[in-house]
Parts: C-alpha cells; structure tokens; sequence
C-alpha cells in the first residue's frame, strides 16, 4: 500500500475520530452557554413564580443562566411546540404543566408534535399539586356540598373561573360540570390565568375558582379566598378540615404538577446533569423555604421515576379527556 494511501486513511480516521469526540466533549462540558426554561403560563402566575426560583437556583450550580421565557396560550400547545423545534442540545427547555401532557395528548390527531414521545422528562419542578375549589367569604358557605347546593338552587348562575382552556384547572371544571352532573358556568381565562380569575371574584362577576393551592396562597393568606374542597381521594393532609370532593362526588380527582423537560433526543448525559442540578436546586435551603413559603410540594425524582409518574397521570386523564369532547 502506498504512502499516500496510508496517509488519506490516516486522515480519514483522524477525521472520523475527531467528528465522534466533538459531541462528547460538548456534553461533557455542557452547559457552556445560557439555558432557556421555555414556560406555559403567563408572567407572575404561581408556576412562573415558582420557576424562577428553580432557575436562579441551578443557574448558581450549573454556572450558567438560566432564563425563564414565558410562551403562553393554547393550553400550553405553544410553549411545548417551540420547545419541540428546538435542538436537542439541552439548552431549551420544558416548564410542563400538566396539562401539556395529561390533557393536549388526546388532541394528538390535531397536532403536529406527539406530547408523549417528542419530549423526556429531567425531573419535577413541582411534585403532586392537588385542585383546589376556593370562594370568596362573602358567598356565605365554607364547604363544597354548600357549593353544589348553591348551585343547584340557581342554575348556571354560579360562575366557576379558571387558568386557560385545555389546563388542568380547566379540565377539572370540566370534569366537575359534565361528570359529576352540576349545572354551573366555566368560564376559561384565556389571557391572564388564574390572577385575573382572583380579580375578578374580588370584583364579584365569579364566584369560585379551581387551583392548586398554591396557585392562591396570596388571597388565601389575605383572607379574600377560603378553600372549601379538594379534587383528591382523601382530605389533604395540609388542609384537613377542606373535605374532599370525592367525600360527594366519588371518583372525582384533579391533581397537578410541573415537570422539566427537554426535547426528545437530548444526550442522556445532559439529562443526567440537568436532572442532578434540578434535585441539588430542590433540596438546598434556599428552596425548601421559599417553597414552603409558597405551598410548593416538593418531588426528588429520577428521570425514568419522573417519566413513570407523567404516563400515570396521562393514562388516568386520557380516556376522560376524550370523554368530555365526545370523541
């Protein structure tokens, strides 16, 4: 063999080699550059809140910002589709509210992107968040079986407010109008979520609202809301005097949370460090404070125990999601 012929063989390894090493060494390096939490929900809602506090945490560990862009609307379809366009590098992200994976996959005929196999979990920024049903004082009853007499005495005059339509909050209206047979008006805000819900039951044109509680700790702390029944199994250990909507309506649950999540082919070493950062920003001081402060349950989870807990939750909200479409 020829000197020349060993010398291009030589090359071409080295060539290969070098094009194999380059995308290990920018994982391994990673991040070397600004990372971007890409967010369903409006500005100052309780999960931008709550994701900025996550965000200047890993920032700190990480050694690179981190910002929080909110890309609201569609029930969340518009954040998770620009997160899904983008390269699976690990610098665009996922702020996935449950809606985004329990509710739009029922609508996957009608999408362009498939929310259970173009994305991977990282880890929970906000672990197991339970509904809420909350009212102002000034409606005079303290308990849910209160507010389905209420409304059954005046149909359709009692008006229910939530986050936008296709989330969770909204669903779960939904699933108390249509399932459990009571004769309210839902009205889905659309532009300013559960903030201008709060405004306007202040401003007495809606009489309750469905949240996490969290979601409402400013006007349950200021007294303006009292939370009179919770979409779970059984009374929440927090609030155990809050009775449980299944206690009159059984089988009627509702429960919320916000995963991190990256687009589907994203290095499994990235998501390892991300998921690292994520539980290392969860369990230091600074968080466990301020989301105590906050109401914020938190969820030290692996990726595949992320992942288990996302296609749980998607396989209870699947088939009622489409029962309530009627498809």
């Amino acid at each position: 063999m020829s000197r020349f012929r060993l010398a291009g063989i030589a090359v071409i390894t080295a060539l290969a080699t070098s094009l194999a090493i380059a995308p290990l060494a920018a994982q391994a390096d990673y991040p070397t550059r600004p990372i971007k939490i890409v967010m369903p929900v409006p500005p100052g809602t309780a999960l931008d809140v709550v994701a900025r506090v996550i965000a200047d945490q890993m920032s700190s560990n990480l050694g690179q910002q981190i910002l929080v862009e909110p890309q609201p609307g569609a029930g969340g379809f518009l954040a998770a589709q620009a997160v899904a366009a983008a390269p699976a590098d690990g610098y665009t992200l996922l702020g996935g509210a449950a809606g985004i994976f329990t509710i739009l996959p029922a609508q996957k005929d009608k999408l362009p992107i498939d929310m259970g196999r173009d994305f991977t979990h990282i880890g929970m920024i906000v672990g197991r968040g339970v509904m809420f049903l909350a009212v102002p004082p000034k409606l005079g009853i303290k308990s849910f079986p209160e507010l389905v007499a209420m409304m059954k005495s005046k149909p359709g005059e009692i008006v229910i407010g939530t986050n936008g339509a296709g989330t969770l909050p909204h669903y779960a209206g939904l699933l108390l109008q249509k399932k459990g047979g009571l004769p309210f008006t839902l009205v889905p805000y659309n532009k300013g979520g559960t903030p201008a819900v709060v405004g306007d039951i202040m401003g007495v044109r809606v009489h309750a609202t469905i949240e996490a509680a969290f979601g409402l700790r400013g006007p349950l702390q200021s007294g303006d809301l009292q939370l009179i029944g919770v979409m779970s199994t059984e009374r929440d250990p927090d609030f155990p005097d809050v009775p449980a909507v299944a206690e009159t309506l059984p089988g009627l649950t509702a429960v919320g949370f916000m995963s991190l999540a990256a687009p589907e082919k994203t290095p499994e070493a990235i998501i390892r460090r991300l998921n690292e950062s994520l539980n290392q920003a969860l369990a230091s001081p600074a968080v466990k404070q301020r989301f105590a402060e906050l109401g914020v349950p938190i969820s030290l989870v692996s990726p595949t125990q992320a992942t288990a807990f996302v296609d749980q939750q998607r396989a209870i909200w699947l088939p009622l999601v489409k029962d309530l479409e009627g498809h």
